[in-house]
Formats: structure tokens, C-alpha cells, sequence
């Protein structure tokens, strides 16, 4: 989505009273787009929060995009609608109402020992819980992956039952503020591969014998802002000019990074504003130092994202294969039929550019790039896969197990396949 000045002014505003901004009766449709004409009708419409939102930006010709269309602007979109005979499905009826259902304890206070998943955490609670992991299990060590614009600590947790003998896989999550279920899937499986017995042998074997670097919440500012001030935030909060705040942290690592052009936008109130440099971000910067200083240690980088139901490969920036395209493919489709197995989400995978659209300086590419081993980009389920009831970046908390239960079992077939393939 394009975030325009007023958006700016509607968030300070939101900041100086406190009081986050509210979607009551603001819908969400899903839209295939089928031809230019349609495309190009859709990237003129004017974004911000009292007008239109792109949660998928759209970029190409058979595309499925969600559309977040303010209550002042329902008859406008039906008129739009009929104009470009869109093919449409209303996907969310009331924003607000299914923000409303992802925070069911909203005023309850959580301590470390409270921590569960029927619920999304405060910053101060996931920082606590992983600390108190560290006292609880000798295997476990809090590690910092950098800071923040704000001044706050990117942890993780470095899970080695074996040390200086397991392959390693790096994990990091909710890159994008937004994307609160990836956190929550995340600090899920933590828990699960530090609880695991030999009864459920496949998530037994990758605790014992994989050396997991884990940051759940790696945008901290980003995510902090999405809980107390505007919901669909995706950026980091730095400073950009005069009124304008954040880069696409997920635009801005090194190796094929761009300002602008395809997969990244150069103005600086855009949601995919890649930065005025590569790294320019002090989150992905030192982010990215951190794990050159365990590169030794790494085999396989895995990023967590939401909400199109895919995994993606090199490249985002260009059609080319990857010489290794064959063997990555094989990968991928034994970890997605095993995603597939447990509930029956249904995953697509394939290189970024092909599968959902051009990119550029993404953290996956970056460490294939930099670091010469397989990076994926996981982008969990967007709905609801019993009922189907779509909820995009919105997942209601009772979303957060069986998501974790599916990505979890993929990370069992990635692994089996990795070893089989030379990667591990």
C-alpha cells in the first residue's frame, strides 16, 4: 500500500490522543486481477487510511490482491467495481471487528510463567519468556541480534543441544510489524521443540540435533507501534524526511537492493520504501551483523511472513534460475506436502519473482546471496483453513496452534529432505 501524507497526520493524531486508529465498518475484498486495464485502474486509486489500502500491493497481471475500502468509499468501490468488472469476494465484512477478536485479554497483564497462545503479547512479555527459558533449560542461551530505531533489543534464542556438532538454521520473524501471527507461531514452536519427547520423533530429532538461532520479533518498534497506534503498520519507525516514518525493513538488506524500480519504492511515505541506502535500517544492519558472526554455524535461513500461503526461494529481483533451482525445488515440495499433511493448508512455492512478485533486498535473497546457503521465505496461511473464513494479517489468536502445528511439521520435512540433499 501506498502511505501518503495524510496517513502521517491521521497516525500523529492517533499518537497524541493515545487512542488507536479504528476500522469500524472499513471492508476487505479480495481482488484477481485479470489485465492491465484492471491494474492500472488499481494502482491509480488514492491509498491512505480515509481512502483506499493495498494489503498486497498490485504489481501484475493475475494477481490476487486484498483491498481495505473505508466506509465513506463503499458505493465509489461498487461503482469501480462494475467499471472494470473486477471479480471480487468481500473477505473481511468489519475490519475492526476481527482486530477486536485478536486481543481477547487486551487489558489483562502477562507475566513470563502466564505465557500461552491464546492471546498476542506485549513486547515486555515475549522478552521476559525467553529469559525465562534461558533459566529453565541448559540448552538455551538469549542472544541479541541487534537494536532498534527506539532504542529496544532484537532477542532470540540460540536452542543447541549439541554444540560445535549440529547444522545450523537461522529463523527470524515479524520482520513485518503487522504480521503478528508470525511471532506467535514462532514462540510456539520455541516451546514445543524445548518440550518435544520421543514420542513425536520428527520435532525430537530437529531439537536434538539442529542448532536453532530463533528471533521472534525482530521489527520491535514496528510491532509496538501496531499494538497501541495503527493496527497494519509494516515499517520500521525511523525518521524519513519531514513527515513521513519507517523503511520496508524487508527491503532494505544488501545484495540486489533497490530504491525504486520493481519490488521497492523510493518515495519515503510508500509501505515497500526501501531506504536511502542498503542497510540504512539499524534493525536489519545490525541484524545482519549478527548472523555474519555465526555464519560458520549456519546451513539453511528461514524468514516468517504472512499472509499468502507460499514458500518462496531465490530470486525476487530477476527471472533467472539459481543454479541450484532444481534441488530447491525438490526441497520445497517435500516440506510444503508435509505443511499440507497435518490440516490441509494449501501452499504454493517457487522462486519470489514468479510465485507472488518481483523483490528486491529481501533478508532471504540477502543470505543466499551473502552467505551462500538456502534462503526461504514462509508466508503463513491468510485464512481460517476449516472454515475458510479469510483474515489476512488479522489472525484470531485460535489461528496461532494450528499454524505452528503445520510450519512446524514443514521444518521436520526441511530438514529430513536438507539432509538427504547435502544441505545439513
Amino acid at each position: 500500500m501506498h502511505l501518503k501524507s495524510g496517513l502521517v497526520a491521521v497516525l500523529l493524531l492517533a499518537l497524541v490522543n493515545a487512542e488507536p486508529f479504528k476500522f469500524d465498518n472499513y471492508r476487505v475484498y479480495t481482488i484477481a486481477v485479470q489485465n492491465d486495464d484492471q491494474l492500472n485502474a488499481l494502482k491509480g486509486l488514492k491509498t491512505g487510511p480515509r481512502f483506499y489500502e493495498f494489503i498486497d500491493e498490485p504489481k501484475k497481471s493475475g494477481q490476487e490482491i486484498d483491498i481495505i475500502v473505508p466506509p465513506e468509499l463503499h458505493n465509489e468501490f461498487e461503482s469501480l467495481v462494475k467499471e472494470q468488472e473486477l471479480k471480487i469476494e468481500l473477505s473481511i465484512p468489519d475490519l475492526q471487528k476481527l482486530i477486536d477478536r485478536e486481543r481477547p485479554n487486551k487489558f489483562a497483564s502477562k507475566a513470563a510463567e502466564d505465557f500461552g497462545w491464546e492471546d498476542y503479547h506485549s513486547v515486555e512479555t515475549i522478552h521476559e519468556w525467553l529469559y525465562s527459558l534461558e533459566e529453565q533449560y541448559e540448552e538455551v542461551t538469549v542472544i541479541k541480534g541487534g537494536t532498534t530505531f527506539e532504542g529496544r533489543e532484537i532477542l532470540g534464542v540460540n536452542i543447541n543441544r549439541n554444540p560445535g556438532q549440529n547444522p545450523g538454521i537461522f529463523i527470524e520473524a515479524n520482520i513485518h510489524a503487522r504480521e503478528w501471527i508470525t511471532h506467535a507461531s514462532t514462540t510456539w514452536i520455541i516451546n514445543k521443540l524445548l518440550t518435544a519427547t520421543a514420542d513425536e520423533p520428527g520435532i525430537f530429532d530437529i531439537a536434538n540435533n539442529v542448532n536453532w538461532y530463533i528471533f521472534p520479533l525482530v521489527n520491535v518498534d514496528g510491532y509496538q507501534y501496531t499494538r497501541d497506534h495503527y493496527r497494519l503498520w509494516r515499517k520500521t519507525r525511523s525518521t524519513q524526511g519531514l513527515i513521513c516514518q519507517g523503511v520496508d525493513p524487508n527491503r532494505n538488506w544488501g545484495g540486489y537492493w533497490e530504491k525504486g524500480g520493481i519490488g521497492s519504492s523510493d518515495s519515503m511515505c510508500s509501505d515497500t520504501f526501501a531506504g536511502s541506502e542498503e542497510f540504512s535500517e539499524v534493525e536489519t544492519r545490525t541484524l545482519s551483523e549478527y548472523v555474519l558472526s555465526v555464519r560458520d554455524n549456519l546451513n539453511i535461513y528461514l524468514a516468517f511472513h504472512s499472509a499468502a500461503q507460499m514458500i518462496l526461494m531465490p530470486w525476487g529481483h530477476t527471472t533467472d534460475f539459481i543454479e541450484d533451482h532444481n534441488n530447491q525445488i525438490e526441497l520445497l515440495e517435500y516440506t510444503v506436502n508435509a505443511l499440507t499433511a497435518r490440516h490441509g493448508t494449501e501452499y504454493t512455492y517457487g522462486p519470489t519473482y514468479t510465485t507472488i512478485y518481483p523483490t528486491t533486498g529481501t533478508s532471504s535473497d540477502w543470505a543466499f546471496y551473502a552467505l551462500g546457503v538456502p534462503g526461504f521465505t514462509y508466508e503463513f496461511r491468510g485464512r481460517n483453513t476449516e472454515t475458510g473464513e479469510r483474515y489476512s494479517f488479522v489472525a484470531p489468536p485460535d489461528q496461532i496452534q494450528p499454524n505452528a502445528e503445520e510450519v512446524l511439521d514443514s521444518l521436520v520435512a526441511l530438514v529430513q529432505k536438507s539432509r538427504e540433499l547435502g544441505y545439513m
